[in-house]
């Protein structure tokens, strides 16, 4: 035990004092906050300013109420935000042009292409007939823009037909005003947090335990070809048994991913308090409950040492970086597949299909993290799908240690699968 705890030390410390992983931990944090900060202070930037656009309408009474029901919009937008840093306002200057002629249309496009007016929205009565209004416009890629224009354009028409129908103003406004739904989970019998959380932290979860997982294991198995090649693991056999060195290296390796992890985790932490909490941002709601952090700790070390043998194994097989890419498919393939099949479970936690797949031992780490963070599902199934995957990963450990016993004294090419089950019969 005491030689698999030094072989544990040498990994550990030969990868947290490298540059490589300090630059890593640090860059992680600040592209995610960099991804969450930056679009909010570019829509901070980007707000305010004039938008001149031209209706073209039959109807100058309609032209005239989307203008009023676009420049509403818009304000009603700027009131919902809570944010301590006032967003500039975005004036739209509505023009109401009544003529429908096809030279009209031809002198409006020149003016956009100038830059003289924003865009111009065509009216018409044959578009309303038909149902498709066109809007012309240099910034065809403001969706933004787009819905509140189609919006706006929606409303007005709708208010003019119940008008015309003998409703009234105040009746009209409280006919269109939209129902907001707000999806919450029962937790304990009491209601918790919004669906959309919950759908965002457990994406959010699940994507940092199958990068982690699979960066590590990938580690793992480049650590074994680097020490192939260099013959290190000559010298390192002459003091310690193979399966003691297998050992050493996945639980070295493995603790530099919890590291990583927790740094990862506190830095959000900190990050999370002073700021996300006291902003508009939707991250300030997230909320993960204790058994969703215990799962996350299980499942991350299991698949950890599931993904991270079987990259041993193949580590131990191959003599290049090449011939690996060429082998890890059988690692790589479900490791993906349970990223594949992740929204299918989230939209279907409690279904027999969602079940059986979680307690496959290969998607499991993803696929039972992700049932238990959306549904919480009853115990005796996290306990079967945690027994069957600590069977598995003890069944793979040993069938790597011997592949990984013979495969790091051999050279040359790569074995077939003939020469890998005599590799296993001499090893057993």
């Amino acid at each position: 035990m005491r030689k698999v705890w030094m072989l544990i030390q040498r990994e550990y410390l030969e990868r947290v004092r490298s540059r490589s992983f300090v630059i890593f931990t640090l860059l992680m944090p600040a592209f995610m906050a960099a991804s969450v900060l930056i679009p909010e202070k570019i829509e901070q930037m980007n707000s305010g300013g004039e938008k001149r656009i031209v209706v073209v309408a039959n109807n100058p009474q309609l032209a005239t109420a989307v203008g009023r029901e676009l420049s509403a919009s818009k304000a009603k937008a700027e009131l919902s935000l809570e944010t301590e840093e006032e967003l500039k306002p975005t004036v739209y200057n509505i023009q109401v042009d009544t003529d429908t002629s096809d030279a009209e249309g031809d002198r409006l496009r020149q003016q956009v292409s100038d830059g003289q007016i924003t865009g111009f929205l065509w009216l018409t009565d044959s578009a309303l007939e038909d149902h498709k209004v066109i809007y012309s416009t240099k910034e065809a890629a403001d969706f933004g823009q787009s819905v509140e224009l189609r919006n706006a354009v929606r409303t007005a028409v709708t208010k003019q037909r119940l008008s015309q129908k003998g409703m009234n103003g105040p009746e009209i406004d409280t006919m269109l005003t939209p129902i907001k739904l707000k999806t919450l989970r029962i937790e304990n019998g009491r209601e918790g947090t919004s669906g959309t959380m919950v759908f965002f932290t457990a994406f959010a979860m699940v994507m940092l335990l199958y990068s982690v997982v699979l960066i590590y294991g990938i580690a793992v198995m480049r650590s074994v070809i680097e020490e192939k090649n260099t013959r290190i693991l000559e010298v390192l056999l002459s003091a310690v048994t193979p399966r003691q060195l297998l050992a050493g290296k996945i639980l070295g390796v493995g603790a530099v991913g919890l590291t990583q992890i927790v740094i990862w985790v506190t830095f959000a932490i900190l990050f999370s308090v002073p700021g996300l909490l006291a902003s508009r941002s939707f991250l300030g709601e997230v909320h993960i409950p204790v058994e969703g952090m215990i799962a996350f700790a299980i499942f991350f070390l299991l698949g950890y040492l599931l993904y991270s043998s079987m990259y041993a194994a193949i580590g131990s097989m191959v003599n290049t970086d090449h011939e690996a890419q060429q082998m890890q498919w059988p690692a790589m393939v479900p490791l993906v597949m349970g990223v594949v099949l992740m929204n299918f479970v989230i939209q279907h936690p409690n279904s027999p299909l969602a079940f059986w797949l979680s307690i496959v031992p290969f998607f499991a780490p993803i696929l039972m993290l992700v049932r238990i963070l959306v549904a919480q599902p009853p115990l005796w199934q996290i306990a079967l799908c945690i027994a069957i995957m600590v069977a598995t990963v003890y069944g793979l450990l040993a069938l790597a240690s011997r592949i990984y016993r013979v495969g790091i004294l051999m050279y040359g090419k790569r074995p077939t699968l003939p020469e890998l089950r005599r590799w296993l019969r001499y090893a057993g």
